[in-house]
């Protein structure tokens, strides 16, 4: 028997310190003329590993890019002494917000000038506690937003003023026309992606227009060692199946220079009143892209939602658990990819603001069969899950899914970098012209390495790899090599045959 003793248990990936291999790595593309502080017009790609590195480079939430609506009422009848002045806002959430409730007194009262400014004072009171400001002028007040309020109150009337007694106040709304945040979104998507994929590498790009082509320079910057990319719309453009189509040809073109990606893609669909009029992706023959048109519906990305009225997208979190995920992992698996941290995308929009438990279940059914990516409900259990992770192409394609993508550009990959080296190697021939057995041996040998380190780790089942001896490498001075792979089943149906019996 052991003395007694404290025993320490050392935990690992605490310090979110990089993962081994390349799977994990990642880039967000963001359309943004107004670059953050550690970007510039020659530098324009940064490689990031957490949410800190990106608020050093100027990736915040400060919302300092925001140009914040301004309201203004004016006081008609300077009032009597007592009367009660109340001025409220009403919030995207429709949570009405107290700005000032003020008793005038005898000295307020000497005229409407003095009035103002005593519920200007009045406001401005509250600063810390609702973030609204106010400025007098005369018998004029205007008041401020709050940070964070972007577009929001530049329509409808969120102001309000109630007055018990002969005070007389106009209300003007939006006299300035607030301007959203494009800050806020971008690092609303760059924690997503960390809060999935703690342990993430993120290539983080930003570029002044939309041009599906900046994949491929950001690609290069990051000397082909990104894996998934993330590409935001421009918040202005709506959204057209020639941008997936754009976007897969330089997918296909990044394929032939053996740079393979995936592209998880969030269009601008906020004026797609209609869920049912998005037209069907299955035909677009666009194997390395996905389009992903979910978004939360109560916390951060709502209301990033509410105060820009652009599509949001859960992009960065479906980033982020693609990232987290083995490359034969399908992000719909429930038991690992729970997208709800029980606030952030507990409650599911889609990316048009249409709350996700609204939408029929046929219309659900139609959305997931046009490959569309989104969240979804399921009884019992909590959280929110992705639907199958589906690209652009048919559901009859070997490529129809991200995992099926992902697992055969990482054997790709692997496979050609252990032949590289044999590349114009001498092939030794036995009298009659064919491959040695030694040569055979050596080359499948070679060519399966990476496809074993892949069954060790479950991202293969099995594979096989066949060289004919008789094939003519001398005439052809081409060497063919023939690798199938048994790819990881996903068990996205579950059937259970299950009844009463009278014995067991």
């Amino acid at each position: 028997m052991s003395l007694p003793d404290i025993t320490f248990n050392y935990g690992k990936g605490g310090l979110g310190r990089a993962l081994a291999g390349n799977d994990y790595i990642s880039s967000l593309m963001f359309v943004n003329s107004s670059l953050p502080s550690g970007f510039s017009s020659t530098n324009r790609i940064q490689k990031i590993f957490s949410v800190a590195d990106a608020v050093t480079l100027g990736i915040d939430n400060l919302y300092s890019d925001e140009t914040k609506a301004t309201a203004t009422y004016t006081v008609t009848n300077k009032g009597t002494a007592g009367d009660v002045v109340t001025v409220n806002y009403t919030d995207y959430k429709g949570t009405v917000i107290q700005l000032a409730q003020y008793t005038l007194a005898t000295a307020d009262i000497t005229s409407t000038t003095t009035s103002a400014l005593a519920l200007s004072n009045a406001v401005n009171l509250g600063t810390n506690t609702h973030g609204f400001s106010a400025s007098p002028s005369s018998a004029i007040v205007t008041i401020t937003t709050k940070v964070g309020e972007g577009i929001y109150p530049n329509s409808g009337t969120p102001y309000a003023i109630a007055v018990t007694g002969t005070c007389a106040v106009t209300i003007a709304q939006a006299v300035v026309t607030g301007v959203a945040s494009k800050r806020a979104i971008e690092y609303y998507h760059v924690s997503e992606f960390f809060r999935l994929q703690p342990q993430g590498v993120l290539y983080v790009a930003y570029y002044a227009t939309y041009d599906a082509n900046n994949i491929t320079l950001v690609r290069d910057f990051a000397n082909g060692e990104i894996r998934q990319f993330g590409v935001l719309n421009d918040l202005t453009t709506a959204f057209a199946t020639s941008q997936v189509t754009a976007i897969q040809s330089v997918a296909t073109a990044s394929q032939t220079a053996h740079k393979p990606f995936s592209v998880l893609y969030a269009p601008e669909i906020s004026a797609t009143s209609s869920l049912s009029s998005l037209t069907d992706l299955t035909g677009l023959a666009s194997k390395n892209v996905s389009v992903v048109i979910s978004q939360d519906g109560a916390g951060q990305g709502y209301r990033l939602y509410k105060t820009t009225g652009k599509s949001i997208s859960d992009l960065g979190a479906k980033l982020g658990a693609v990232a987290f995920a083995s490359v034969s992992d399908s992000i719909a698996w429930v038991g690992k990819f729970n997208m709800s941290n029980g606030t952030e995308l507990d409650t599911i929009n889609f990316s048009n603001g249409v709350l996700y438990s609204t939408v029929s279940d046929a219309l659900l059914t139609t959305l997931n069969n046009y490959g569309y990516l989104f969240l979804r409900k399921l009884v019992g259990i909590t959280g929110s899950y992705n639907t199958p992770p589906t690209t652009s192409t048919l559901p009859s394609s070997d490529y129809h899914f991200i995992h099926s993508n992902r697992t055969i550009d990482k054997a790709t990959r692997g496979v050609r970098a252990d032949l590289l080296p044999d590349l114009s190697s001498p092939i030794i021939l036995n009298s009659d012209g064919t491959m040695t057995d030694s040569t055979v041996a050596y080359l499948e040998s070679k060519a399966g390495l990476s496809l074993s380190q892949m069954v060790r780790d479950t991202e293969l089942s099995n594979f096989s790899v066949t060289i004919n001896p008789s094939q003519n490498v001398l005439s052809t001075n081409t060497l063919t090599v023939a690798v199938k792979l048994l790819p990881v089943g996903v068990a996205d149906f579950i059937v259970v045959n299950i009844g009463f019996t009278t014995n067991l």
